[in-house]
């Protein structure tokens, strides 16, 4: 039973990374990419099944929204600026 929720989550992981990368909108990607990281974090709290498994999941989980927050923060930063904002931020 475990190892077929670990399956269906690794279905979902791929099938939300195939669509990051037929997205259009990058605001789009971020949902995609979140969604992403959602499942891998169950992967790991399912495979791990030991409190040092969740705190594992947990901090993948904050680290990879922290991050998806951050790019799209500059993306959006960067679309405000245009041109000048992209040379300021290199």
């Amino acid at each position: 039973m475990l190892t077929m929720l670990i399956q269906i989550l690794g279905i979902i992981v791929l099938l939300m990374a195939l669509r990051t990368l037929f997205a259009r909108d990058r605001s789009e990607r971020m949902i995609y990419l979140n969604a992403m990281s959602f499942g891998i974090a169950g992967m790991i709290a399912l495979y791990i099944q030991t409190p040092f498994g969740a705190i594992v999941a947990i901090t993948y989980f904050v680290a990879s929204t922290i991050s998806s927050n951050a790019i799209a923060y500059s993306i959006g930063r960067v679309m405000s600026f245009g041109i000048a904002g992209m040379i300021a931020l290199y």
